[in-house]
C-alpha cells in the first residue's frame, strides 16, 4: 500500500471516533412537553411517543414529560413567555383553546356541528385559511403550530337517555369557559355550568353539572363511568389536539437541524396518534359499555338543525374570515 495513502487512512482512523465524539457532545438542551390532560389521555402518550422519536433523532435534547398541567385555560397564557424560568414548558399538548385565546375568528376549527370529519380539518388547516390561523396564533400567543391530531369525535354522557333536541332542555351540561360552545348549547336550551376539566368528575358526581361533553378518551382516562350511566353518541365535534412549541425557544433556542428533528418527531407523534385514535374508538366504546354505559344513538341531524340557526350567527357575526359554505366546501 501507498505509504502517503497509509497514513492518510491511519489519520482518519484517528480522527473520526474524535468527529462522533464531538457530535454527541453537543451541548444538551432541555425540553419540557406539558399537557393540562391526565396521564392516560391520548395528548399525555402523544408526549411520550415524541419523546421517544426526538431520543432518536437529536439525542442531545433531554425531554421530559409532565401531564395535568394546570388546565386548558391557564395553560396557554402560562407557555408564553421567552424566558424559561417564566413558563410552563417548550411544548404543549392541548385542545383547541389556543385558537380560543389568539385566533378567535378561526374558532369554527372547533365548533359544535361545524366540520364532518378529521379529512375535511387536515385539508382546512393546510389551506391559506389554517395558515392565516397559524399566523395569528404565534403572534398573538407566541406559540408556533403544527399539524393536529385526531382524538375522536366528542359524545354525550349524562344519567338520562338523550335522543331528541326536546331531550336536553335545561339539562345542567358542563362546559369549558368557551363562549362560542356556549352559544351552541343554549340553542338546546341547556343549562351550561362551567367546571375545569379537572374537576368534571367531581362535579358530576356531586350533581353540580347533570351531563359532559368529550372524546372517548376524556370520558375514559377521567373515569365518568363512574359517575355517569350513559353515553350518548352525538358525534357533534371532531376532537383534536394541537401540538405547539413556544415561538421564542423554537425559532430562537434550536437551530435549523433541531427545528427540523422536533417537527419530524412530532409528526411521527401525533401520526401514531391519529391512527391509535381512529383504531381504537370502537375498543373504547367496548369498555365503556363493559364498565356499565348504556350507549344511544339519538337523532344527531334533529340535533344539529337546532343547533344550526346559532352556528350561522356565529360566522355572520365572529366566524367572519370565511363562511359555513367555504367550510363545507373543502
Amino acid at each position: 500500500m501507498n505509504a502517503k495513502l497509509f497514513r492518510g487512512l491511519a489519520m482518519l482512523a484517528v480522527l473520526l471516533p474524535c468527529l462522533a465524539q464531538a457530535a454527541d457532545e453537543r451541548p444538551s438542551i432541555a425540553l419540557r412537553v406539558v399537557t393540562p390532560f391526565a396521564s392516560g389521555h391520548l395528548l399525555a402518550e402523544t408526549g411520550a411517543r415524541f419523546k421517544e422519536a426526538l431520543a432518536q433523532k437529536a439525542p442531545h435534547i433531554k425531554v421530559s414529560v409532565q401531564t395535568g398541567v394546570l388546565d386548558e385555560q391557564r395553560i396557554d397564557p402560562a407557555f408564553g413567555s421567552c424566558e424559561a424560568s417564566a413558563r410552563v414548558g417548550e411544548i404543549l399538548l392541548t385542545g383547541g383553546q389556543p385558537i380560543q385565546d389568539y385566533a378567535p375568528d378561526f374558532f369554527f376549527f372547533n365548533g359544535p356541528y361545524v366540520i364532518r370529519d378529521f379529512a375535511q380539518l387536515q385539508a382546512l388547516w393546510r389551506s391559506g385559511t389554517g395558515k392565516a390561523m397559524a399566523g395569528l396564533i404565534e403572534k398573538n400567543g407566541n406559540m408556533v403550530t403544527f399539524d393536529p391530531l385526531y382524538r375522536g369525535f366528542r359524545h354525550f354522557t349524562a344519567n338520562k337517555a338523550i335522543r331528541s333536541p326536546a331531550d336536553f332542555r335545561h339539562v345542567k351540561l358542563r362546559l369549558p369557559p368557551v363562549p362560542d360552545w356556549i352559544t351552541v348549547w343554549q340553542a338546546l336550551e341547556v343549562t351550561p355550568v362551567q367546571v375545569p376539566l379537572p374537576r368534571i368528575h367531581e362535579a358530576l358526581g356531586k350533581g353540580e353539572a347533570e351531563a359532559s361533553e368529550g372524546d372517548l378518551s376524556q370520558i375514559s382516562s377521567l373515569k365518568l363511568h363512574e359517575v355517569q350511566n350513559t353515553l350518548i353518541l352525538t358525534r357533534h365535534l371532531v376532537g383534536f389536539g394541537m401540538p405547539l412549541a413556544n415561538a421564542c425557544f423554537f425559532r430562537k433556542e434550536l437551530d435549523a437541524a433541531d427545528q427540523k428533528a422536533v417537527r419530524e418527531a412530532m409528526n411521527e407523534a401525533t401520526a401514531w396518534a391519529t391512527q391509535y385514535s381512529e383504531m381504537s374508538e370502537s375498543a373504547q366504546l367496548d369498555a365503556l359499555r363493559a364498565a356499565g354505559m348504556q350507549v344511544i344513538t339519538p337523532d344527531a341531524e334533529a340535533i344539529r338543525r337546532r343547533a344550526e340557526a346559532a352556528i350561522q350567527s356565529l360566522f355572520a357575526t365572529k366566524w367572519t374570515v370565511t363562511s359555513w359554505r367555504e367550510v363545507r366546501a373543502m
